[in-house]
């Protein structure tokens, strides 16, 4: 596999290039077993869909998570009682996270970004911030609601609930990372 200029030579390539702004663009085909072409120069290399990290553990806890928020905000909404509006804005910040998250790895640029830290590391500490604010949100939630008595009283349980069962499907995931920095090679 002898390549010229990143490209292999057995895979076909477009060149377009754009005389007044002097810019390449590239489009190489990557067959399934092969590796994508990295550049060693900052910035996206490749875009490449990865549906398989699904598959995995820490795929499957992303959708649960996303899950769960839904859960959560549909059970929550709309915010009738103070400690509630912070449990909605934790459970919302969180989701949206988690849905970069999830577009991260499913156009895998967490292999092919090169933004000068570990994206690992960051989704740990994300994962961490997310469990400490979801632990806090499920306390606050089931506190103003459990002794409440109204017509929202079994909606806004059940949300606290879910954000329980959310908080320890993020400090599972946290674990798993925990696992994956501590093992990652300096």
């Amino acid at each position: 596999m002898e390549s010229e200029n990143g490209i292999r030579k057995h895979q076909p390539a477009t060149i377009t290039v754009y005389p007044q702004h002097q810019q390449v663009i590239t489009t190489v085909t990557v067959h399934p077993n092969d590796q994508p072409p990295v550049s060693s120069e900052p910035g996206v290399t490749y875009v490449q869909l990865n549906p398989g990290h699904f598959t995995t553990i820490g795929g499957i806890l992303k959708l649960i998570q996303i899950l769960f928020a839904v859960i959560c905000m549909s059970c929550a909404s709309p915010a009738w009682k103070p400690g509630t509006s912070w449990f909605l804005f934790v459970v919302v910040i969180c989701f949206i996270l988690t849905l970069f998250w999830i577009f991260a790895h499913l156009l895998s640029l967490v292999n092919s970004l090169k933004i000068g830290a570990s994206w690992l590391s960051i989704e740990y500490g994300y994962n961490i911030v997310a469990s400490l604010l979801y632990f806090t949100a499920f306390i606050v939630q089931l506190a103003v609601w459990a002794p409440a008595s109204s017509y929202f009283t079994n909606s806004n349980v059940a949300a606290g609930v879910f954000a329980l069962f959310n908080f320890v499907v993020y400090a599972c995931a946290t674990f798993l990372l925990h696992k994956e920095v501590k093992n990652q090679p300096k």
